[in-house]
């Protein structure tokens, strides 16, 4: 079993192809992940999205996350890369540990 010092995972690079676009399937796996989760003992699940990603933002916030921070901007440039924002959900303890 996962000890309680493990009960956070990171949801990382959910990807679909551009002509699956819109159908549902981001959402399919999102939830699918949130399943496997809490099977797992987790209670806490977290994703970084780029701040200009509208639509993985709004997949994210219908999936139940919510905002938990902002990275700041010199980090951002520091790492060359998007600013990110940081999303969160609490997910149920359906394992006994």
């Amino acid at each position: 079993g996962i000890e309680a010092d493990f009960g956070r995972a990171y949801l990382s690079n959910v990807c679909v192809a551009r002509e699956l676009h819109r159908n549902g399937l981001g959402y399919d796996i999102v939830t699918k992940s949130k399943i496997v989760a809490e099977e797992w003992g987790i209670t806490a699940l977290y994703v970084h999205v780029a701040v200009d990603n509208e639509p993985a933002k709004n997949l994210y916030m219908k999936s139940g996350f919510i905002h938990e921070n902002d990275e700041p901007a010199w980090q951002a440039r520091f790492l060359d890369r998007p600013r990110r924002i940081l999303l969160w959900i609490g997910l149920p303890c359906t394992n006994e540990l």
